[in-house]
């Protein structure tokens, strides 16, 4: 019971680091009593919608899809949410959060440490799939007569399934740190996981955009089919329709059975290659290169401000969760929007047989400078935690014969690199491609330099008004980094925000074939009143930024 009570306490305190604190804190605008039953009654409120739309929707999907179909569909669609989810939050709890040299020396043994991180990480994904498998099922349940073992079979399975798939992923996890965690860098094993994540959704592009042919009734019956097939190479979840449906008691069994079994060998697979692994790769190696008088001398001679760029650079990768929220996001924003509304269906590339007009071309390009800028710096982290980062580290740092604004420049520049590498490159890459294919115009090709400069240009702007809001409220004290490395400022939304305006302007622009005639003055005085101004605010938020984050920090 004290050993229970001692892992109860862990996950209340690894909750907290991990940026999940309790509801309604002594800051908020109501008591945190208030704040929880206020929590629960729209958590109510939301699954009882959900209950009362399966249930009016399941007759008119019954003549199409049987119940057994529509069930399997359900484990298998919370299978997946609950695999995905805890692989994000196992990662980031497991090898991100850099607490096992703090939490060893205490009085918990390393199952207790590694029982209460496993907790945090499922609790989430568990209580989802726990509220949409019991009211989905038991909604179709109630609606289409379902019989007693149906009933129970739900109540199991919202159980064995969530289960299944978060024991699934902590055992690719652990399997794959320990593969790639020998070379003691995080960054492999975080860009590999990006890479299957983005496989993912390019296949589910493909597959959604297979299903959109023939009508309505037709797709959803194929949807549902296909999604439902995949129960096979999930047999727990075959064995359990089995029971919910033809009384298969031995079919229960199995499920149990299956799902004991991954469970058993996630168990294993963390006390085999976890500790030893996490610990490795919270140490620091070194590169076994001898230092020379020469090296020395190269050092000295290195400037101020290059010197703090690579200290700034360093402190950003040493931490996986950086790396994600840092780097990979802004390398990938082009998957996750423009990707899924090709291949989706929300817009044809027979669009864009005919070369574009000297309008099209410069509107399109100047939307998309600065629709990708927005995504880029939206996406990115590290302009809007890069005081934070510094923790109690910062009045040491401060007290050092350093001027601000090499101090400040050196986190902009690093920043203005990393969103131009996801940004700018991608609309030199865009316009090169477009020219390739036909679609720009040789002698419009200037079109693609401007909107590369007006991205350029836009970076600055979005970067340094991200780092001015970190220097008005920077959050020194904090006991991992968790709590900063995955938490978007209120820039970044309105930066995401403005870039879908214009991302749905560009598409716009490229549907709607604009007239070429007598338009190069137009275009030109287009240009320069747009060159003009974006160039004004990035010259004067550069201007004024360093000064203002030097006020604000003194404050």
């Amino acid at each position: 019971m004290q050993s229970y009570s001692k892992v109860l306490k862990l996950i209340k305190v690894l909750q907290k680091c991990n940026g999940k604190s309790a509801i309604g804190d002594s800051k908020a605008l109501i008591s945190p009593k208030a704040a929880k039953i206020l929590v629960a009654v729209l958590l109510g409120v939301l699954c009882a919608g959900l209950f009362v739309i399966a249930y009016f929707c399941a007759p008119y999907v019954q003549p199409y899809v049987p119940l057994q179909a529509l069930t399997q569909t359900t484990m298998i669609v919370i299978l997946a949410v609950s695999f995905m989810l805890s692989i994000k939050n196992l990662v980031n709890v497991l090898y991100a959060a850099d607490d096992l040299s703090v939490l060893l020396p205490m009085p918990f043994s390393a199952g207790q440490i590694v029982l209460a991180k496993l907790a945090v990480a499922s609790r989430f994904p568990l209580l989802l799939s726990l509220a949409l498998m019991n009211v989905v099922c038991l909604a179709f349940g109630v609606r289409l007569d379902g019989s007693a073992p149906f009933i129970i079979g739900t109540l199991l399975a919202s159980v064995l399934v969530p289960v299944s798939g978060i024991a699934l992923a902590t055992l690719l996890v652990v399997i794959i740190f320990k593969v790639f965690g020998f070379i003691r860098n995080r960054d492999v094993t975080v860009i590999l996981g990006g890479i299957f994540t983005l496989v993912l959704m390019i296949t589910y592009s493909f597959i959604n955009t297979k299903l959109r042919k023939g009508d309505s009734s037709q797709a959803a019956a194929a949807a549902v089919t296909a999604v439902s097939s995949v129960a096979a190479g999930f047999p727990h979840v075959k064995h359990l329709c089995a029971f919910m449906f033809e009384n298969s008691i031995a079919g229960l069994c199995i499920a149990f059975g299956i799902t004991a079994a991954v469970v058993i060998l996630a168990v294993l697979a963390v006390k085999a290659f976890y500790l030893s692994t996490a610990l490795s790769m919270q140490n620091t190696g070194t590169n076994k290169k001898a230092v020379t008088a020469d090296a020395l001398v190269e050092k000295k001679h290195t400037g101020v401000l290059k010197a703090l760029t690579a200290y700034e650079a360093r402190s950003a990768k040493r931490n996986p969760a950086y790396f994600i929220y840092g780097f990979a996001m802004t390398f990938a924003w082009p998957i996750l929007i423009i990707l899924p509304t090709i291949f989706g269906g929300g817009f044809s590339m027979q669009k864009l047989s005919a070369t574009l007009s000297l309008p099209g071309a410069f509107f399109a390009f100047s939307f998309a400078g600065y629709a990708a800028s927005a995504f880029a710096c939206g996406f990115n982290v590290l302009p809007c935690s890069a005081f934070s980062r510094e923790g109690a580290n910062y009045e040491m740092l401060r007290t050092m014969p350093i001027a601000f604004e090499n101090y400040y420049k050196s986190k902009r520049n690093f920043s203005l690199l990393i969103c131009s590498l996801g940004s700018v490159v991608y609309i030199v890459i865009i316009g090169i491609v477009g020219m390739c294919m036909g679609i720009i115009s040789p002698w419009h090709s200037w079109t693609i330099l401007f909107g590369a400069l007006i991205c350029l240009l836009s970076n600055i702007v979005w970067i340094n008004a991200m780092l001015l809001k970190n220097a008005k409220k920077p959050n020194f004290n904090w006991d991992s980094e968790s709590e900063i490395s995955r938490k978007l400022g209120f820039i970044n939304f309105i930066a995401i925000l403005w870039g879908t305006v214009l991302f749905v302007a560009c598409f716009i622009v490229l549907a709607i074939p604009l007239p070429d005639g007598s338009a190069t003055m137009i275009v030109a005085i287009a240009a320069a009143v747009i060159l003009t101004l974006t160039a004004l605010c990035a010259f004067v938020s550069n201007r004024r930024a360093i000064k203002k984050a030097e006020a604000l920090l003194k404050q």
